[in-house]
């Protein structure tokens, strides 16, 4: 039960990362919008940035709930391999 709850908390986690992520690019691409004019958008740029950080984080999320996983059928298989002895 608490490798469940370490893996809510990972996903939790990366939900508050996220949701931090876009209003940082939000804040920057408006800050650059006003003190830095080019002929394009800064939000394209610092939203595609806030996107590819978004992507690491859920990517690692991901491996760690497979490794957990992993771990987690191993264990398994350990204790019924004890039990089976006995």
């Amino acid at each position: 039960m608490a490798n469940l709850g370490k893996a809510f908390t990972y996903l939790i986690a990366a939900q508050v990362q996220a949701v931090t992520l876009i209003l940082m690019a939000y804040w920057v691409g408006d800050w650059l919008n006003k003190n830095h004019p080019a002929s394009f958008n800064w939000y394209v740029v610092t939203f595609l940035i806030g996107v590819i950080g978004i992507a690491q984080t859920f990517y690692v999320v991901i491996r760690a709930a497979m490794t957990q996983g992993k771990t987690d059928s191993k264990a398994s298989t350990a204790s019924e391999k004890k039990s089976d002895n006995k």
